[in-house]
């Protein structure tokens, strides 16, 4: 029987010219050192990461094997590039779909121990994919996707501008164990917001009638848009500007209209025009099971420090102390 994959890795490859057919290069093999201390299970771990486009990159390590891996909330769980795992061993698996194309699983294994930083996570479920288009395009090795699984029992805070992620560790009711340094980050605001499974979904205001839900996933490189959000509001608050090749997961692509989505805001916040994607999102909301008008990342992720609590539902925006 097959088994259908449901992570949108369709995000991850936004914008990208179409994907050569042919065989990954031999990519460089990192001998990397992991920023870690002695591990005595902190509550606060800051890991910092680099940008490969505007997707999270941060070196891990999967028992023996270190690498590059993509930080990706919009992703359920861990997964994996299968190039790396041949030689494990793992169960067999198939089936997918993603919005521009199939995605195969070809495999499933469990990982003993996962190191990020100071974070470490033990019997950890992961699937493997082939990820050789994702490495040709970003010209990267990767060794997999970070997931919702591997930092649930977390807090996650998005720094861009610092280059950092906190994961404030929490307890079962979504309480930080230990607080959050103010001089380090101050609290401005709280908003609730909605989960449905690993998707955190927030509603944006525009003007002072119209509010659109948006599922918050930080593998989008781009915002997505519904194409059906109306006339009138794509009229008023949606500026075309061109129209773009998006690859996704498989090895098709759709034609889609790129533009900045204007005047959003949340209550007194109001975010600066964000690079967005107007796209047919019934596929994305039969795989988030959900019903948003849209999906939100780097681009909003980006405009200031914000967290995400899935267990509480909240998220919280903040200002950094300045010297």
């Amino acid at each position: 029987m097959k088994t259908i994959f449901r992570s949108p890795l369709w995000r991850l490859l936004l914008l990208l010219p179409f994907a050569s057919n042919a065989a990954p290069p031999d990519l460089p093999q990192w001998n990397l050192t992991l920023t870690t201390s002695e591990w005595v299970a902190p509550n606060i771990i800051r890991i910092p990461f680099t940008l490969t486009g505007t997707l999270i990159t941060v070196r891990a390590r999967l028992d023996t094997l270190e690498g590059n891996f993509f930080f990706d909330t919009g992703a359920s769980g861990l997964l994996l590039n299968h190039r790396y795992m041949s030689k494990q061993t793992g169960s067999a698996a198939a089936g997918g779909g993603g919005v521009t194309g199939k995605v195969r699983v070809l495999g499933a294994s469990k990982i003993d121990t996962f190191l990020l930083d100071n974070m470490q996570v033990v019997d950890v479920p992961a699937e493997w994919i082939d990820m050789s288009h994702i490495e040709r395009s970003k010209k990267i090795g990767l060794i997999g996707i970070i997931g919702y699984r591997v930092f649930e029992g977390f807090e996650v805070l998005f720094d861009y501008e610092a280059s950092r992620l906190v994961l404030i560790r929490t307890n079962a009711k979504g309480n930080p164990i230990e607080a959050l340094p103010n001089w380090e980050y101050q609290l401005l605001d709280s908003l609730s917001v909605v989960t449905a499974g690993h998707v955190a979904i927030i509603r944006l205001e525009f003007g002072h009638h119209s509010k659109k839900s948006f599922a918050l996933d930080s593998g989008a490189e781009q915002n997505l848009l519904s194409a059906t959000a109306g006339k009138r509001f794509l009229k008023e608050h949606f500026d075309i500007r061109k129209r773009v090749k998006l690859n996704g997961a498989g090895k098709e692509s759709i034609e889609v209209l790129s533009g900045q989505l204007l005047h959003a805001h949340i209550d007194s916040f109001h975010l600066k025009p964000m690079n967005t994607l107007l796209i047919n999102m019934s596929e994305i909301n039969e795989t988030y099971q959900t019903q948003v008008d849209g999906v939100l990342g780097y681009e909003f992720l980006s405009q200031r420090p914000v967290s995400i609590n899935y267990k509480k539902r909240r998220v919280r925006f903040y200002s950094k102390s300045r010297p």
